[in-house]
């Protein structure tokens, strides 16, 4: 059974989704790994300086626990609800930084397809009614913007869809983390002595020496299919 990892972003109640999206993937042979950042947590939150009786969400305190506990986690997707109540902090801001901040530093979260949803699309749609905001929307890529409605379908929907694709990266990556303590010998002499699980972090953050290494993979597989099948023999 495969296992699909999914962070969720979201200051209210998300149980009964998270559920459906659960039994919907479990119907496909799927498992559902589920993290859950609760914006509505004190943790999150700081004196609106407006009107210091009042508490709006702390955008740095989200970055700290974003970039701390989830930054290096191998997500399938990561869905963000866009409207939070009456505060400035919106999921589009949320998200964008998320997809920057990682890409720019090669985090392994980067790889996850990126999802906005919320029940009030009409709100997103009056902050993006300008060619300057729909020109920085098509730049971020965001895979989807689902209504919140139909969530736990649509996620499963595209996580199913995901499935069906094949990433050699992510896969030898995967693989070599299995064994992490393991010592490289030989094949490629710029890794001899590192442990699987250095090489798999070159391989993840797209060092120069990890896409070697995947050629030079690719380059002695084909290599051995050939001796084994016996192609070229008279």
């Amino acid at each position: 059974m495969s296992v699909k990892k999914v962070l969720l972003i979201d200051d209210g109640p998300i149980k009964e989704i998270v559920d459906k999206l659960r039994k919907n993937l479990q119907r496909r042979g799927v498992t559902l790994d589920e993290h859950l950042i609760n914006l509505n947590l004190p943790d999150f939150k700081q004196k609106n300086p407006a009107d210091p009786e009042k508490f709006i969400l702390d955008f740095n305190a989200i970055k700290k626990a974003i970039n701390e506990d989830h930054f290096s986690e191998p997500y399938d997707l990561v869905a963000c609800d866009y409207h939070y109540a009456n505060d400035p902090l919106d999921g589009f801001t949320i998200l964008k930084w998320i997809k920057n901040e990682s890409h720019s530093k090669r985090h392994r979260i980067r790889r996850s397809k990126f999802v906005l949803y919320s029940s009030e699309g009409d709100k997103f749609a009056k902050k993006t009614n300008s060619i300057d905001d729909l020109s920085k929307l098509i730049r971020i890529k965001f895979d989807d913007f689902l209504k919140r409605e139909n969530l736990a379908d649509d996620l499963a929907l595209l996580l199913l869809k995901e499935g069906m694709k094949f990433d050699f990266n992510s896969m030898l990556v995967k693989e070599l983390e299995k064994y992490p303590e393991f010592v490289f010998k030989s094949v490629y002499p710029k890794f001899k002595g590192k442990r699987l699980e250095q090489i798999a972090m070159e391989i993840d953050k797209e060092l120069p020496n990890g896409i070697e290494f995947q050629k030079n993979i690719a380059e002695l597989t084909i290599a051995h299919l050939i001796e084994l099948n016996g192609i070229g023999e008279e």
